[in-house]
């Protein structure tokens, strides 16, 4: 199978990494496998780095016209069997650069699949694509989320990033909670903050790691302030989760929504780390509350508290409930699979045809 793996992103998201990740995991079992990202952006960077084997070509110019003409060119020189793409712009973009009798395979992304609860406002360009191409759709019925497990080390990206520095170190996992906070400061991270200070009343040792994008957690760390935390808190970009080869944490409450926090809540579980997701997100879909982590009700997070507070103090209690997780990953989420259901989905198969109006 010829695959063009396609995304115009500016940043280096966890959504098109496990994209990425993919094509490069379907290469090494021998399909031809091409990235077509901006050029000079972020993600060839990233790509050229963290996959020095997967050949890639850039999409050029500033407009969607030009864009159009610049992917037509690599999509006549390799001749792919599908394009596989992540949002709606960018199916959009490869149904106008495929035409007529071509194939577009979109993965839904986490909030718009069927554990979420995002409105698709894309969903127009979805529908004008499915005019001009052959598209499917991958994740609207199913959860289409997966990550390479952490002894895969080829997906790692930046190599600095993927372990703790040892300024950190000294969270160890009997004391360390890390928060996977999204961009953006929200309720659900202040519920985090609150509950991490009245455990730092129990248990004086305690770490706060807060992972995502370092350059974008300001309003967080500020909050951590008020509540007393500075002297606890650290801060860690989300890579020393998704690409470590041992994660020290007793705990990972994850209030990241989308991908993002899909794709940390996975690789926690695959590290043997329970997990705390608020009901709101789609990721606690994928926590079985009381076995492979928490659920809280962040209108009541007393028992919550009082469940954490015991897991951090009862090693026997985090292996079981660890391997619980780690089990659930593999069993539900598990990367091989996932890899040979893209491939059928990629051959025509597994898929739900989007509909024209």
């Amino acid at each position: 199978m010829r695959l063009l793996v396609l995304t115009m992103a500016s940043a280096w998201t966890p959504g098109d990494q496990l994209l990425v990740a993919l094509g490069a995991e379907l290469a090494a079992h021998g399909d031809v496998v091409t990235i077509a990202c901006p050029s000079g952006g972020a993600v060839e960077r990233a790509v050229v780095d963290a996959f020095p084997r997967l050949p890639v070509r850039a999409v050029t110019g500033a407009g969607t016209f030009a864009r159009v003409r610049s992917l037509r060119g690599i999509v006549r020189a390799l001749r792919p069997d599908a394009v596989l793409v992540e949002g709606a712009s960018d199916a959009l973009l490869a149904a106008f650069a495929v035409g007529r009798g071509g194939r577009v395979v979109r993965r839904v992304p986490v909030a718009l699949g069927p554990a979420g609860r995002a409105r698709d406002a894309d969903g127009w360009r979805s529908r004008l694509a499915a005019g001009y191409a052959t598209v499917t759709s991958w994740g609207r019925e199913t959860l289409s989320v997966s990550w390479p497990p952490p002894a895969d080390g080829s997906r790692r990206g930046d190599g600095d990033a993927a372990t703790v520095p040892t300024e950190h170190a000294r969270g160890t996992r009997a004391t360390a909670l890390w928060i996977v906070s999204p961009d953006e400061h929200d309720e659900h991270t202040a519920i985090a903050l609150r509950a991490a200070a009245r455990l730092v009343g129990r248990h004086p040792s305690l770490r706060i790691m807060l992972l995502g994008d370092v350059a974008r957690l300001q309003s967080t760390r500020v909050h951590a302030a008020s509540l007393g935390l500075t002297a606890f808190v650290d801060v860690l970009p989300l890579d020393a989760l998704l690409h470590a080869d041992r994660v020290t944490a007793s705990a990972v409450w994850v209030t990241a929504g989308g991908d993002a926090g899909a794709i940390a809540t996975l690789a926690a579980m695959q590290h043997g780390v329970p997990v705390i997701v608020p009901p709101a997100l789609p990721s606690a879909a994928m926590v079985a509350a009381r076995i492979t982590g928490f659920v809280p009700d962040e209108a009541d997070l007393a028992p919550t508290i009082a469940d954490v507070a015991r897991l951090l103090s009862d090693e026997h209690e985090r292996h079981l409930m660890g391997s619980a997780a780690r089990a659930r990953a593999l069993r539900l989420y598990g990367w091989e699979a996932y890899v040979a259901a893209a491939r059928g989905v990629l051959a025509g198969s597994g898929a739900s045809r989007e509909v024209t109006p």
